[in-house]
């Protein structure tokens, strides 16, 4: 397709539009179906209005691509032209258009969904599809909560069900347009920049300069913190969000054991609910006390277990917590990690890419991408990653239970204690 031709996308329709399986009503009829009055050509707010009906209805034609669209057009008028002539044939087609006054697609959620994109984006001037199309969610609970929702069960397989539903968002068109609207506006999605072993080693070096110049009390508390929230999740291969779920409780029943394994080791113990699940229960991952890059786990890991165990005096809860003991979330860390950061590529730039920018990395994401990132180019066997990338899926295999003991959760884990280590040993 030529430049010319991809600027008229979306912005007309294509002979054939009006016969692809959607309902087509014009942009009058759709205003009449919502506003149940006519236009009133000197009201801006009906002007808008129109206009967003027009983009809402393109956005749904353009869900077929132009090849498919006149494709079938010139079949129909191929087929039509030979047959017509020769047949006796009258009332093919039904009357098009609707004929009582009803929004039946639901152009009313189509058009909110288009304004609600313009609203300004976390990343860009407006809102990314991804975001967009959460619109639609609300109205649809909604609806099922003003009707009843279906009361029909029409299929159920594996403890999934499908229910029988009129809401409009779930309609043909509606989907369509939310196509339409995907194609045209794209999807764009930021990731975190990997942290790399390296640029890693850089941060707690500068990590450790500030540790040491610091006096006793919450800025060296927080350094520790942060220390040891990138150590565990770059050599566990963790999300953020599970690296604060870590609890000290199990830290401790398992510091001694770990430390005099044949294998020295930190026994990461996190106890909580996990994306996707429903309870709270146990998981385990050991990572080595010192990776091959030089990365000294168990010496931050210990300095704040120091300080929350013996200084503070906590004996349960989560090791990451708030002032009141309840459990932190990885936002409170994240501005001290990029600040930190920032002062790790100041002093050595070579270590960070050139476009990079300190924004891009956080604790969300960019630990466990640098993680799988490194063990990919050490040549760790696939098998171990997916295996400590993908612990959750593996343990649902096994049929793990929410209500497991940390003694029976931490006898699966000795199982494959030298396969899991030395995943962090590579790094």
């Amino acid at each position: 397709m030529t430049e010319e031709l991809k600027d008229t996308r979306y912005m007309c329709a294509r002979d054939g539009d009006h016969l692809m399986s959607l309902p087509f009503e014009c942009d009058l009829c759709h205003f009449r179906n919502l506003a149940k009055r006519d236009v009133e050509w000197d009201n801006e707010k009906d002007m808008y209005t129109l206009m967003c009906i027009r983009a809402a209805s393109l956005d749904a034609m353009w869900s077929r691509e132009s090849g498919t669209v006149i494709g079938n057009f010139k079949r129909m008028k191929l087929d039509l032209g030979n047959a017509l002539p020769a047949l006796s044939i009258e009332g093919l087609f039904p009357p098009m258009g609707n004929p009582k006054l009803e929004d039946r697609v639901g152009m009313g959620m189509a058009i909110i969904t288009l304004h609600s994109s313009l609203r300004r984006g976390k990343y860009t001037d407006t809102l990314q599809w991804d975001t967009m199309r959460q619109t639609p969610t609300w109205y649809t609970h909604a609806h099922e909560a003003f009707t009843g929702g279906g009361e029909v069960s029409i299929f159920s397989a594996d403890n999934k069900k499908m229910y029988e539903t009129e809401c409009v968002t779930r309609s043909r068109w509606f989907t369509a347009f939310l196509l339409g609207a995907k194609k045209r506006m794209g999807v764009t999605r930021k990731q975190n920049e990997a942290l790399m072993s390296s640029q890693l080693l850089a941060l707690l070096e500068v990590i450790e300069e500030d540790w040491i110049a610091s006096p006793e009390g919450p800025a060296k508390k927080r350094l520790e913190e942060v220390a040891a929230f990138v150590c565990i999740g770059f050599s566990g291969s963790l999300r953020g969000e599970e690296v604060s779920l870590i609890s000290i409780k199990g830290m401790i029943e398992h510091w001694e054991s770990s430390r005099h394994h044949r294998i020295p080791h930190v026994m990461i113990t996190l106890r909580g609910k996990f994306k996707g699940e429903q309870n709270n229960r146990w998981h385990m991952q050991p990572i080595v006390e010192v990776t091959k890059s030089g990365i000294h786990n168990r010496i931050w890991v210990s300095r704040l277990m120091h300080t929350r165990v013996v200084i503070e005096g906590a004996k349960d809860g989560p090791l990451f917590a708030k002032q009141d003991g309840t459990r932190a979330s990885l936002d409170m860390y994240d501005g001290d990690f990029r600040s930190l950061l920032g002062k790790a590529r100041a002093k050595s730039p070579k270590l960070f890419p050139p476009k990079a920018r300190i924004e891009d990395y956080s604790l969300r994401r960019s630990l466990r991408r640098g993680s799988t990132t490194e063990a990919t180019n050490n040549n760790v066997p696939g098998t171990t990653i997916d295996m400590v990338n993908r612990w959750r899926k593996r343990e649902a295999a096994k049929g793990t239970e929410p209500g497991l003991s940390m003694r029976q959760v931490y006898t699966d884990a000795l199982a494959a204690m030298e396969t899991t280590l030395r995943y962090s040993q590579s790094l």
